[in-house]
């Protein structure tokens, strides 16, 4: 296993690419996460859509800044977070269109009604400092970390590919510990640049990043235990456009976990969807550790976390296996 080890390490090395991006750019976008997870964000926008000039009588608000347009705008404008909002005036009535709570929607249908939103909203940026700088970092590396972790694994589907996944299983490696060198080498490459990225930051620039490093490094290793195994999965199940399609996930299961902003919608059967991600127990997690909370308190946040990755990594070696059986390796 240690030959196996090894020859990981040497492959990897001559791939440019991989490593340009796991020490130069990862390091570069997680320190840029740092520096700026204390600055106000910008302002919200929300359309109104009309036909006339009412840029008089448009409401203002801190919280949003709200622009006049004459056709409404795509849905995917919401998405994309364009919009947080689009408002349309018929007669005296508003119709607000937004991927925000009930309870967002029923407040930005007061701010037009009435001219000012009601005392109890929350924007964005109050929403940023409840969850503390910590968590906003680690939401934002969460991201990060699982789109790189399926990088590492490159070399799993193109042994697949070249055939010398076979001729390796020919020598005592077999395929348990074939993936359990690859997992363990995965998330060593995802651990220890990311953490080091996080602590020369902190130190030079002197910023608070809401953990102190040792609870911080207990975090990451759960964060990329969780990652390494979803790269293991993702590189077993797939063998073309692995990494576009696990980007696709991983951006879009990060956002709907809330790792940049809370996330709920206006459909239940979508919220219930989001509670099941890993990424959701995760930021739970994370979140009540910096505001003091034991980690005795988040056993369940945890155990789910851990019982995803198992069955990451079990799934993985279980399609696997049944490939190899049935001769496509």
């Amino acid at each position: 296993m240690l030959n196996l080890f090894r020859n990981r390490w040497e492959r990897i090395l001559a791939k440019k690419a991989v490593i340009i991006i796991a020490v130069i750019i990862i390091p570069l976008m997680v320190g840029t996460a740092i520096l700026f997870s204390g600055k106000p964000v910008l302002k919200e926008t929300i359309a109104f859509v009309t036909e006339q000039d009412e840029m008089k009588n448009l409401p203002k608000d801190p919280a949003f800044r709200v622009v006049m347009v004459h056709q409404k705008p795509r849905f995917s404008d919401l998405v994309l977070g364009k919009y947080a909002a689009v408002v349309e005036k018929n007669h005296q009535d508003y119709k607000v269109t937004t991927l925000k709570s009930e309870a967002d929607k029923k407040m930005i249908r007061e701010l037009f009604e009435t001219g000012k939103m009601p005392n109890s909203y929350k924007g964005e940026d109050k929403i940023r400092t409840e969850r503390g700088t910590g968590t906003n970092i680690l939401g934002f590396i969460v991201m990060l970390v699982f789109m790189q972790g399926v990088a590492l694994t490159a070399l799993y589907p193109e042994d697949r590919m070249l055939k010398t996944f076979r001729r390796i299983l020919v020598s005592p490696v077999n395929e348990n510990k074939y993936l359990s060198v690859q997992f363990i080498f995965t998330f060593l490459c995802l651990y220890i640049p990311t953490y080091l990225a996080i602590v020369m930051t902190t130190i030079l620039f002197q910023v608070d990043i809401g953990f102190r490093l040792d609870i911080l490094a207990e975090l990451l290793a759960v964060l990329a235990v969780l990652a390494a195994s979803f790269a293991i999965f993702m590189s077993s199940v797939m063998d073309r456009n692995l990494s576009l399609v696990t980007s696709g996930i991983s951006v879009v299961t990060s956002v709907l976990s809330g790792c940049f902003i809370s996330f709920t919608t206006n459909l239940p059967v979508l919220d219930a969807l989001c509670a099941i991600l890993p990424q959701k127990a995760f930021m739970t997690f994370i979140h009540g550790i910096e505001i003091g909370q034991t980690v005795q308190e988040f056993k369940f946040q945890l155990f789910y976390i851990f019982l995803w990755s198992a069955l990451f990594y079990f799934f993985g070696g279980f399609m696997t296996r049944s490939r190899m059986k049935k001769g496509i390796y």
